[in-house]
């Protein structure tokens, strides 16, 4: 088995946790989003599965490659509550409250960390020639705070707008 994930039996339970419970079709990009694991790693499970005849791989008239599980059914009875619920947190990205409290220990840390080299410089700057003259320095350097915080708040949803693109439905 070439290239087979480390964890496929975990993506085997989920895709077939996804399959019992849903009528999603099963493509790569939907098992990785549940399982939760890479598009690769995903493909390669159900790769393998097809190619032990596990699974039928189909190819829509788009292009997506879609799998059927052969004596797919819906489960009777009452569905897991985690039946559509990826398994652990799937954060990337920068913290708002990290950023927060590292523009509070240096103006502009938060926005680096953020990933906004350009306004991290111009916050080190403004707030400490703000500190030159005191009290403008204070105002500032709170008013760097909020920024970092908010920065990192919209790359953080800028990354999982990215990650929910990859799926190919929502759930209900």
């Amino acid at each position: 088995m070439p290239n087979r994930p480390r964890d496929a039996s975990a993506i085997e339970r989920r895709l077939l946790e996804l399959a019992h419970t849903t009528d999603a079709k099963i493509t790569a990009p939907a098992l990785a989003y549940f399982a939760p694991c890479s598009i690769d790693d995903a493909a390669a499970v159900l790769d393998d599965l097809a190619a032990r005849d596990r699974l039928q791989m189909e190819i829509e008239d788009d292009g997506t490659v879609v799998y059927h599980l052969l004596g797919r059914q819906k489960i009777a009875g009452p569905a897991p509550q985690t039946a559509l619920a990826p398994v652990g947190r799937l954060h990337h990205g920068p913290s708002p409250l990290v950023a927060a409290v590292l523009s509070m220990v240096v103006p502009g840390a938060g926005h680096l960390y953020a990933g906004r080299l350009g306004a991290a410089l111009l916050w080190f700057l403004v707030v400490g020639v703000g500190y030159a003259l005191i009290l403008p320095g204070l105002v500032l350097h709170l008013f760097s705070i909020a920024s970092a915080a908010l920065a990192a708040r919209r790359r953080e949803l800028e990354l999982a707008g990215a990650r929910l693109a990859l799926a190919p439905f929502r759930a209900p």
